[in-house]
């Protein structure tokens, strides 16, 4: 791969960006004189030469260099169904002079149908110095007016500093994953919830998206019409999760994904927060929930397992009703998805379900497809913020019960 001109401001990037797609339209040009020439269609074949067809303006914040080539590959991958213009920033010699080098590169992607192509753009940056505290100075004259900004925290993101302060306010999209965070990762759940409140942001969390696969399979426990009044009377949520040590004694692995489990639940279920989550002696983490009258209890338990630490090891939701006790039991592997069903200790349903686990292509293109925020991600998220003790939706992203969550 050739190496890619380099540029030390914003007005270099403009005028690189300039040439890059006048030699797009010139080329362009040629071939339509071409076609003509020929008497054939302009699209014949699906020759077009990519012009900008930008539908959005993609900020990552990457932090390092690996993490912006990850990054990289990933966006490049998703162009063909959403071609954005692309700032990847990262932070080099922070201890350096200020200043910044920018590679700009812009590539062309065939259409559904092979009619004509698409045009996207990637301007990789890596600051130096006092400049990687100043990133929305070099962002916000490069964004395309008029489309919606996705602003991909890969790190973690730093809510309440400078760059977030600065950059938030230019978002329409928050792009994170919590399963990725250091620690359990709920202390930084809070804080995005009053970000979120604060700013109204729309978030698309990798660590919801995850589990499609697992709310259709818990969805299906109750899918027999006899079974379905049990939906009304859950008395226990249960989320098995990994870790590498016996009852994670620090505390420490992430169990944002666990409690994405209950707070989808509740949200669904009409389920309130009696008592927001709190870490017991033994590892576990529990809260009580209420739901028409009567307690759930709920669950998060460490287990060591060969599955990266905080992932879900199993679900389980029990239930009583009239006398009659419903425990539904699902687990995952790589491509399947497992649900057993025992009706008063029979075992009355065992079911496989084609699953995949969704990958960062799959998962990038469905945080940035949809325009409106997903109502149920909304739900479940604030349903999160409630088991936390954030008290969402009334006091402007202030915590009723300030608590230790770690």
């Amino acid at each position: 791969m050739p190496l890619l001109p380099v540029a030390r401001s914003v007005p270099e990037i403009e005028g690189q960006l300039g040439r890059l797609w006048a030699k797009a339209e010139a080329a362009r040009a040629r071939t339509e004189a071409a076609l003509a020439a020929a008497g054939e269609p302009s699209d014949a074949g699906g020759n077009h030469v990519a012009a900008r067809t930008s539908v959005l303006n993609l900020v990552v914040l990457a932090g390092d260099e690996p993490t912006a080539e990850r990054c990289a590959e990933t966006i490049a991958a998703t162009a063909h169904r959403h071609p954005s213009r692309s700032l990847i920033l990262s932070a080099v010699d922070p201890d350096g002079p200020a200043g910044f080098e920018a590679r700009i590169e812009g590539f062309s992607l065939a259409a559904a149908g092979g009619r004509g192509t698409a045009g996207a753009e990637t301007i990789r940056i890596a600051a130096r110095g006092e400049t990687g505290m100043h990133l929305a100075s070099i962002i916000v004259p490069l964004l395309v007016h008029d489309l919606p900004v996705a602003l991909w925290w890969p790190m973690d993101p730093a809510f309440g500093s400078h760059r977030a302060e600065r950059l938030l306010p230019i978002a329409d999209r928050l792009i994170v994953d919590g399963s990725a965070w250091s620690g359990s990762g709920l202390d930084i759940l809070a804080q995005m919830a009053r970000a979120a409140e604060e700013r109204r942001l729309v978030v698309a969390d990798w660590a919801l998206l995850r589990q499609a696969r697992w709310r259709e399979a818990v969805a299906s426990v109750y899918d027999l019409p006899d079974l379905r009044p049990h939906l009304g009377a859950v008395r226990r949520i249960e989320v098995e999760y990994a870790t590498d040590r016996p009852g994670d004694p620090a505390g420490d692995t992430n169990v944002v994904r666990p409690l994405y489990h209950v707070a989808w639940l509740a949200s669904r279920l009409g389920m309130t927060v009696v008592s927001p989550l709190r870490r017991e002696d033994d590892g576990r983490r529990v809260a009580t929930l209420r739901q028409a009258g009567h307690d759930v209890e709920v669950i998060l338990r460490p287990a060591v397992s060969d599955l990266g630490p905080g992932s879900t090891v199993g679900v389980e939701i029990a239930s009583r009703l009239r006398g009659a006790e419903l425990i539904g039991r699902v687990s995952a592997g790589d491509r399947s998805v497992e649900v057993s069903i025992l009706d008063n200790g029979r075992e009355r349903v065992r079911r496989s379900y084609l699953g995949p686990r969704l990958t960062d292509v799959d998962l990038l293109g469905r945080a940035v497809e949809e325009g409106a925020p997903d109502p149920v991600a909304v739900q479940a998220l604030a349903a999160a913020y409630r088991l936390l003790g954030v008290d969402w939706g009334s006091h402007k992203g202030t915590d009723r019960h300030r608590r230790d969550y770690d």
